[in-house]
């Protein structure tokens, strides 16, 4: 078995590849996605993989998958499909991409938009853009296997699409990312290359001191091997309770594609839990850097999760538009702050198939898109069914009850499973917060803490420098004593928490800022009453909100 580096697995791909490159970019790149492959076991189209699922099944797929991504990170850095070229869409190097030039007012940063209501559909396209270029290596490299194995390797390669990170569920760094090195079955056989998920490294010096880096390779949490998985382990651990009852409140609550998609709207969002995936997953280096993000490996792992909760809350929530309010963009290279954006503002620098920029709307349905994920079978049953099914789904994977449910064949495969929780009216209690965002360092977070203990976080991210944000935080599994709030009455409840709440504002490196720096930090407690569900594929009914403000206390002494 040889030792190769990427460069010397990946070599023949770029070379095949760079041809169709200049090609494509003569003219605009359309964003179409991967159209072709049909899954052999449901006839339909293929599903993105849980990561750690693919990783452990190995085979052909994760064979094509690593050596194309290899294979990307390889391309020259001049190629704008190439991995250099795509990851810095995102932030840096601040500059044109498909020939998208800056607008007059344009801020310096990149295209994302982060804390706009285009946050999920702009993701969604980059998601797209990555994966259908993935794909094409893919596809090129399955056709150099001998002809033995070169069918079977070209029909995974069809199927192949991008794998997600289920941060919610399983906030363990994947294994599949903490491996310097993995074995692979290329075109002539068994091959350790270096495993193009750990790191990137850059080609070049001059881009390393460009964009700022300060090694030349990204990086997690800093260890004796340059990235610290066991680091990176603990401070996931610290979000994951955190992280699990915000992606549940979130499909619980809302009932607008605008109330679930941005952080800067007010409510429960998907942006809040995927801001503190950025900062704890990589102790505020690169992950945690929104200009550097896209360039870590782990970064398409987890927005393609965040996709994926996106298109799960698109099932349970079939009807109605994308967006039923007009708001304003806090402005990015492309798109000047204060453009009024809908459904169908342009999604820079993304091209659309016909000409023209893609929008919300022309990327709001997944089926024609090319991909879906193992809980969306929307072929096989109903509208109304799959609510249901993907409900269920839901509660086993982030909700309350998750432990008493059936996570069995039988149970996945859409029977409508049941429990008996109390049936009883209880209380549910939310935070509510809100700062501007100028008003405080960036990256942070603002802690929630009772009694010494963290109960709840809000992100906050590099980017975008203005403009309000806020969170939604569930305290749901808040204990006093020894006694759940939720058993509380809502009055004793909010009068213990205005008596006894109190928040931090901590950077990645674990440095406090004192709250009364921030004059804009503002707390509200909002207590409702819910009852609990019977059945598994239904959420608990929640009754109107009481509000009550909270003054903002500062943490004293140390925190656990």
């Amino acid at each position: 078995m040889g030792k190769l580096s990427a460069s010397g697995i990946a070599y023949w791909a770029v070379v095949l590849f760079s041809w169709q490159a200049a090609a494509q970019q003569a003219t605009p790149v359309p964003v179409v996605g991967v159209q072709a492959g049909i899954d052999p076991w449901t006839g339909q189209r293929p599903a993105r993989q849980n990561i750690n699922d693919l990783y452990l099944l190995g085979g052909p797929q994760w064979d094509l998958y690593i050596l194309a991504l290899a294979a990307l990170q390889d391309a020259n850095e001049d190629d704008e499909l190439s991995y250099f070229g795509i990851s810095g869409i995102h932030g840096t190097p601040h500059r044109a991409w498909n020939g998208v030039e800056q607008v007059p007012g344009g801020s310096k940063s990149g295209y994302c938009p982060h804390g706009d209501i285009l946050f999920p559909t702009w993701h969604r396209a980059y998601v797209l853009l990555f994966e259908q270029t993935l794909v094409s290596h893919a596809v090129r490299i399955a056709k150099l296997y001998p002809s033995s194995r070169s069918p079977t390797y070209q029909a995974a390669a069809q199927v192949l699409r991008q794998p997600f990170w289920d941060w919610a569920s399983q906030p363990a760094l994947p294994v599949a990312v903490t491996i310097a090195h993995v074995t692979v079955t290329g075109p002539e056989g068994p091959v350790t290359i270096r495993n193009p998920l750990y790191n990137y490294g850059f080609r070049r010096k001059s881009d390393v001191k460009d964009l700022g880096f300060g090694q030349n390779t990204t990086l997690r949490c800093p260890g004796t091997d340059g990235n610290n998985a066991t680091e990176s382990d603990r401070r996931m651990a610290n979000v994951a309770s955190h992280l699990k009852t915000q992606v549940w409140d979130v499909f619980a609550r809302t009932k607008t594609f605008e109330d679930m998609t941005f952080d800067s709207h007010g409510g429960a969002s998907f942006e809040n839990p995927h801001g503190l995936v950025h900062n704890e997953v990589g102790c505020g280096n690169t992950m945690g850097n929104i200009d550097h993000s896209a360039f870590d490996p782990i970064f398409m792992l987890h927005h393609c999760n965040v996709d994926r909760l996106v298109a799960l809350w698109q099932a349970i929530n079939p009807s109605g538009p994308m967006f039923t309010t007009v708001h304003p963009s806090t402005g990015q290279f492309g798109t000047a702050p204060g453009t009024n954006l809908t459904a169908d503002s342009p999604l820079k620098p993304f091209f659309a198939e016909e000409g023209g920029f893609l929008t919300s709307n022309m990327v709001s349905d997944i089926r024609k898109l090319g991909y879906t994920y193992p809980e969306i079978d929307d072929w096989s049953t109903t509208p109304e069914n799959l609510e249901r099914l993907v409900r269920s789904r839901i509660n086993t994977m982030y909700g309350e009850t998750s432990s008493n449910l059936d996570a069995g064949p039988t149970q996945r495969r859409g029977q409508r499973n049941r429990y008996s929780p109390p049936a009883r009216t209880r209380q549910y209690y939310v935070a509510e917060i809100q700062v501007n965002r100028s008003e405080i360092v960036r990256p942070s977070a603002v802690n929630l803490v009772l009694d010494g203990v963290i109960v709840g976080r809000m992100s906050l991210l590099e980017m975008p420098r203005t403009g309000l944000a806020s969170a939604s935080v569930p305290l749901r599994d808040l204990v006093v004593g020894n006694r759940s709030v939720t058993d509380m009455a809502a009055s004793e409840a909010i009068s213990l928490l205005q008596q006894r709440l109190e928040m931090e504002i901590r950077l990645s490196d674990g440095a406090e800022i004192s709250v009364d720096t921030v004059p804009s930090l503002e707390l509200e407690i909002q207590g409702m009453t819910y009852v609990p569900s019977l059945s598994a594929d239904r959420f608990p009914r929640f009754g109107g909100a009481t509000r009550r403000p909270v003054a903002v206390h500062k943490v004293v002494g140390p925190i656990g």
